[in-house]
């Protein structure tokens, strides 16, 4: 019997690859946020260092490295590290993003990251 695409198991199974492709549009999205940050590009990301309310500079030497990015449905959580000329942080970003893939909200927590900075130990 070949399948239709009005079965049930059809129907399944097009939300579940919906979803799936919403997740990896929105984590690729994420990841396009802190290359444009590294390109010196002020963002969501880099508003701690260039600020919310009129948008200034990245700083020179900003560098992101995101070390993980979670994804579910329309929201994506970033895990990662910041730094610039002698300092380092560890961000934590959440993203939501619409049906259009703009940014709805963005919370992030930055934490000085006193050990990324240290030098290493003998």
């Amino acid at each position: 019997m070949t399948p239709m695409l009005n079965e049930p198991l059809s129907g399944a199974l097009h939300e579940l690859l919906a979803a799936r492709s919403l997740r990896e549009r929105n984590r690729e999205l994420a990841l396009a946020l802190v290359a444009a940050g590294n390109r010196g590009e002020s963002n969501h990301l880099t508003r701690p260092w260039t600020g919310t309310t009129t948008p200034q500079a990245v700083p020179e030497g900003l560098r992101l490295t995101a070390h993980s990015v979670i994804a579910d449905h329309d929201a994506v959580a970033l895990r990662a590290t910041a730094r610039t000329e002698g300092a380092a942080w560890s961000l934590i970003a959440e993203l939501r993003f619409d049906a259009a893939g703009r940014i709805e909200q963005c919370h992030h927590l930055l934490v000085p990251d006193s050990t990324a900075a240290a030098p290493p130990a003998r």
